[in-house]
């Protein structure tokens, strides 16, 4: 046990050295509007399975998407999961394109049973991100020049990311059911910058608008399963979840300033506009699914779920035009060739593939963007234990229609973590 104490300690010190936030540099202009782009939900092994997770249960991985399935975690066993990701965007439409990729901490959570009926699980996870970069430089000859405009620089910036802590308990009430409960807080902050410099006459002012968006606050997230064990091994469930619509604690600034080009900074001391609301409120939305899940133990897993968020009769700082009602469908599946296989490490391997459709919260230019994505994973096994690495490499394409002006997105994702178990509470009698 002395061993996964050590590991969750540089791990929990990599965390807190680096980034809490969990903030990605990679470019996405679909950040632009409300919380940001929404990340892809769940650790590594059910996002390598498309996402699907409502209906999973597992006695040595955590799914907090699920607090129900708390209660399945192993008796006198402990679960320490830590994760990494790097991921990759080409942007483009029809007239250009752009590459940007980053790496950052994605995810650590640990989980234990209480009782035999009763478990818990703790942890901190990516929600959306805000991050992007789109600059537009005009100048005499360039096809969109305007002579009486002169030459001028366009540019946007975003940062910052929304991020959740969850902490649950899953409860088996009577045989084959299970009810659970996650209190979350959601807490992070983006902020936007926006530029209008006119570079080719020093006779204008320039003009930046700065927008700082704050959110913090807590909610409940419940869940339901039940599971029906067959013959030889084989079984069956089913899930349910449901978040209530939420008003969080919000923190928004916005100033605009216009500033001469002769200073030698962006400054400047003639305000046009501030906004400043220390104590107002953002509205996060209601979200329910329904998941199944059948497979024959230790060989094969097979999982599905819906999901619908309501965006679109929430506020959100003035973006309310931007947000619309979400949905996905997403499917996995898992096989194992023979896991007591002694001679061959690759039978032993947990192989995993899954995809998902969505309907996208944002609506852009009045179009709805569409997300299609694949997922692949393997669970490798480590000195014939229970712990796991995790492998997830998943493809996003995030579109809207073209003809609406808008881009298309080809997101590729690595995770990597360690899933590990350990025994609480047990006595070695040899050595």
């Amino acid at each position: 046990m002395h061993k996964l104490y050590t590991i969750l300690l540089l791990a929990t010190f990599f965390l807190c050295s680096n980034t809490l936030t969990g903030q990605k540099m990679v470019n996405s202009p679909y950040s632009r509007f409300g919380p940001g782009v929404i990340e892809q939900q769940g650790l590594f092994k059910t996002r390598s399975m498309g996402g699907a997770a409502i209906g999973l249960r597992d006695p040595v991985t955590i799914n907090y998407l699920n607090p129900a399935s708390y209660s399945s975690i192993d008796t006198n066993s402990f679960v320490f999961d830590f994760g990494i990701e790097y991921q990759a965007n080409l942007l483009g439409n029809s007239n250009s394109s752009h590459f940007s990729d980053d790496y950052s901490f994605h995810h650590l959570a640990i989980a234990f049973p209480i009782t035999k009926w009763l478990g818990f699980a703790t942890g901190i996870a990516p929600y959306s991100n805000g991050y992007y970069n789109l600059e537009t430089t005009v100048s005499e000859g360039d096809p969109g020049y305007d002579p009486v405009i002169g030459e001028y620089r366009d540019a946007h910036k975003g940062a910052g990311s929304y991020n959740t802590f969850f902490a649950g308990l899953g409860i088996s009430p009577v045989k084959n059911l299970s009810l659970g409960v996650n209190f979350t807080y959601l807490f992070g902050n983006i902020e936007r910058d926006n530029l209008y410099s006119f570079t080719g006459d020093n006779n204008q002012f320039n003009n930046l608008s700065t927008e700082n968006i704050r959110l913090y606050g807590y909610n409940l997230e419940y869940g339901l399963q039940y599971i029906t064990h067959l013959n030889n091994d084989y079984f069956a469930s089913i899930g349910a979840s449901y978040t209530a619509k939420k008003s969080y604690s919000s923190e928004y600034n916005k100033l605009s300033t216009k500033y001469s080009p002769y200073q030698e900074s962006e400054y400047s001391t003639d305000t046009l506009d501030y906004i400043s609301d220390k104590e107002g409120s953002i509205e996060m939305p209601e979200k329910m699914g329904v998941g199944v899940s059948f497979g024959k133990k230790d060989l094969f897993l097979i999982t599905a779920d819906y999901t619908k968020t309501h965006w679109d009769d929430i506020s959100f700082a003035g973006y309310e035009d931007n947000l619309t009602n979400s949905s996905s469908i997403r499917a996995g599946i898992q096989f194992i060739p023979d896991i007591d296989a002694n001679y061959n490490y690759l039978n032993r391997v947990e192989y995993r593939l899954g995809g998902h459709i969505s309907d996208s919260h944002l609506m852009v230019n009045g179009e709805q963007l569409k997300e299609f994505g694949i997922t692949f994973g393997t669970g490798l096994p480590m000195n014939r234990s229970k712990s796991r690495v995790n492998l997830h490499i998943g493809y996003l394409n995030r579109q809207g229609a073209a003809g609406s002006g808008l881009h298309t997105e080809n997101i590729i994702s690595v995770g990597l973590s360690l899933d590990l178990y350990d025994y609480w509470f047990f006595k070695q009698k040899y050595k």
